[in-house]
């Protein structure tokens, strides 16, 4: 029979699950969004797969999950605010503009996780989370100047995810996670002149599941050192929806409109250290796929010319990212917490778009904890992403935008973590 502290914890699940049908997503323009909870955005994730200190390992390493001997449930929230400016030269067929504009780019994102171990049995670990590992969006008026390329783009992949992690012996752990997930698509953009006057609205909105799984082993040295490594396997997703022309008169609508859409496969390689009972330090190496998503084809496209395919090229290159953080710890009820991210876009100049601006990004972020007792804990965090200038060059027969785009944004975090002891 299941004890009545893990029927708290499926209680709470339920719940969870609940809040989520209602709760809003709208993203900074990272398409890969390298915020998994609350608590280590203050030291930008650096122990990735190896700090394993709370419930949501069970999506960074579920190996890690060996470390969470009692119940535990995490409620975690993200909120960005950004800008994307864009300067450069807007063109059609029969005219050119230059000039300035700027667009928004933000939102909250609740995460969940919850652990347990089964019937008692630390040796073995159960998980589930619920995040967002991959998030696009951006808005810009529809009179602005950009509005040919893009006007409201958002792609947002919900990840659910069961888990289970295991401990081999004393020093290594292995753990696996199912991950079942949903991504939502919206692409908005306005048709101009000479097909278009006035201009014309065109918004497409398409949804599809995917399903994918991810894995980790953890190794502890000594008592003060361990090392993780973990995967997450590329997700293909058939998407089907709405393709939607506004004109001044009606509206011509289909909803045939189909994409077919690969996220890349990731690895993480964390290092985790306690230099005394006050200082640890964290360091990780990340790894994306990104050249498996070069170009997308949304099919059956309604546009002011009939209903045709739209290529999309991304063009995208692997990358590397690294991460270093600290975390100080003057009592037992206090952390504090610093680190910084270095992230390389895989983007490239030849193909960014407005609407997906960002190129190469420093994250720096700060954050406490504070343990008001056995039982919960709550987390405090802040990060800023400094951006470099990027090249934007979107070109097609029918418009172009070309300049460049400095963006900025900021991240705060809140967490409650509960351990039913």
């Amino acid at each position: 029979m299941i004890n009545k502290r893990l029927r708290k914890l499926f209680s709470l699940l339920g719940v969870s699950l609940a809040t989520l049908s209602i709760s809003p997503y709208s993203f900074s323009s990272d398409f890969s969004l390298p915020f998994y909870n609350a608590s280590e955005l203050g030291n930008t994730y650096a122990g990735w797969a190896a700090y394993a200190n709370d419930a949501s390992t069970s999506y960074t390493n579920p190996a890690g999950l060996s470390r969470i001997t009692n119940p535990q449930f995490i409620a975690s929230a993200i909120s960005v605010q950004g800008s994307v400016p864009f300067v450069g030269t807007a063109s059609t067929p029969v005219a050119s503009v230059t000039g300035k504009t700027n667009g928004s780019a933000g939102g909250f994102a609740p995460m969940l996780y919850l652990s347990a171990p089964v019937f008692n049995n630390k040796n073995i670990v159960l998980g589930f989370s619920e995040n967002v590992p991959f998030g696009l969006g951006t808005d810009y008026a529809k009179t602005s100047l950009v509005r040919y390329a893009a006007t409201r783009t958002q792609a947002v992949d919900l990840d659910l995810s069961p888990s289970a992690g295991f401990k081999i012996n004393d020093q290594f752990s292995v753990g696996i996670g199912l991950d079942v997930q949903r991504i939502t698509i919206t692409l908005n953009h306005m048709f101009g002149p000479p097909l278009a006057i006035p201009d014309f609205e065109g918004q497409n909105h398409l949804n599809g599941w995917g399903v994918g799984y991810h894995a980790g082993v953890l190794y502890q040295f000594i008592p003060s050192t361990r090392v993780g490594v973990s995967f997450n396997s590329q997700s293909v997703f058939h998407t089907t929806g709405d393709s939607i022309l506004f004109t001044p008169i009606s509206e011509i609508r289909t909803t045939s409109q189909k994409i077919n859409i690969t996220l890349p496969a990731r690895a993480q390689a964390s290092l985790y250290h306690d230099l005394n009972r006050c200082w640890a330090l964290m360091g990780s190496v990340l790894y994306t796929h990104w050249s498996t998503l070069q170009q997308v084809i949304l099919q059956n496209t309604v546009t002011p010319i009939g209903v045709i395919p739209v290529i999309i090229p991304f063009q995208y290159h692997d990358t590397f990212d690294y991460a270093v953080g600290a975390n100080f710890a003057p009592n037992n009820q206090w952390i504090l917490r610093a680190g910084v991210q270095f992230l390389n876009a895989p983007s490239n100049a030849r193909d960014r778009a407005p609407n997906d601006p960002t190129g190469k990004m420093r994250l720096v972020g700060i954050g406490t904890h504070y343990q008001q007792n056995k039982c919960i804990g709550y987390d405090l965090s802040y990060a800023h992403n400094f951006f470099g200038r990027t090249t934007i060059n979107y070109v097609t027969p029918l418009a172009s935008v070309i300049g460049h785009s400095h963006p900025s944004s900021d991240v705060f975090g809140a967490q409650l973590t509960w351990n039913i002891v």
